[in-house]
């Protein structure tokens, strides 16, 4: 049996990070050129193509000068040789809602599904450094169950999440060791929590929270203190 303590690394995992803003979508006010399908009064009506003033265009269908149903709606390019994004999936009152896939400018993409115009539900945002998350969202934040994979970290967070943060749950590492407990601000919360280990071994303590010596904006660390290790049995 033997006690353990240590600090976070300096480079921890962000499971906070939070995904980019939503582009901008012109409202019906701004319609621009449409070719496709058009109502008695000759006016927009299904399918077709529209091209806005600012240069982005839909591909998909018009109702009342709303995107409705279904589209691909694509944000014209900053500039040549980058992306501008683009989302293809349901509309409803020119704001996505329903299922959908969008790609954002950075490369990140969500698929998953939306609710006026907002992630909202199940769905998996892959962000462009690798780090993945799948789960449940509310309101464009990551809330109720998920995980978040940190390919830096080789390590993921699976549990609970609260607008945007993760606040319970297992911490789990490539060599099958984790540790389960509570969570504020992207690293374990003071107090309480266990780490367990492959080979069955397990071990109580709490995280400590101290100042970091010499920092002036009043930075903080946490040192994991460890009881006793208790020897168990794999499997």
């Amino acid at each position: 049996r033997r006690q353990l303590k240590f600090a976070m690394p300096p480079k921890k995992p962000d499971p906070k990070a939070a995904p980019p803003p939503e582009p901008e979508e012109p409202e019906h006010e701004a319609f621009g050129q449409w070719d496709g399908e058009r109502n008695p009064e000759s006016l927009p009506e299904g399918t077709g193509t529209a091209t806005y003033p600012n240069g982005d265009t839909y591909k998909g269908v018009i109702r009342n000068n709303m995107r409705e149903e279904k589209g691909v709606y694509t944000w014209k390019a900053p500039e040549e040789g980058k992306s501008g994004g683009s989302y293809d999936g349901e509309y409803e009152s020119n704001k996505k809602h329903g299922k959908g896939v969008m790609k954002y400018p950075d490369g990140g993409t969500y698929e998953g599904h939306w609710k006026e115009g907002m992630r909202e539900g199940h769905g998996t945002f892959k962000y462009p450094n690798g780090d993945w998350y799948k789960g449940t969202w509310s309101g464009g934040k990551k809330s109720g169950e998920g995980t978040y994979f940190s390919y830096q970290g080789s390590c993921w967070y699976v549990g609970t999440w609260t607008d945007g943060e993760f606040k319970e749950g297992v911490w789990k590492f490539k060599d099958g060791s984790c540790y389960k407990g509570s969570f504020a601000g992207g690293r374990p919360a003071p107090g309480e929590g266990v780490f367990l280990f492959p080979n069955g071994n397990r071990q109580m303590g709490k995280w400590v929270e101290t100042k970091v010596e010499g920092d002036e904006e009043g930075k903080t660390n946490v040192f994991w203190v460890g009881g006793e290790l208790v020897v168990g049995h794999a499997g």
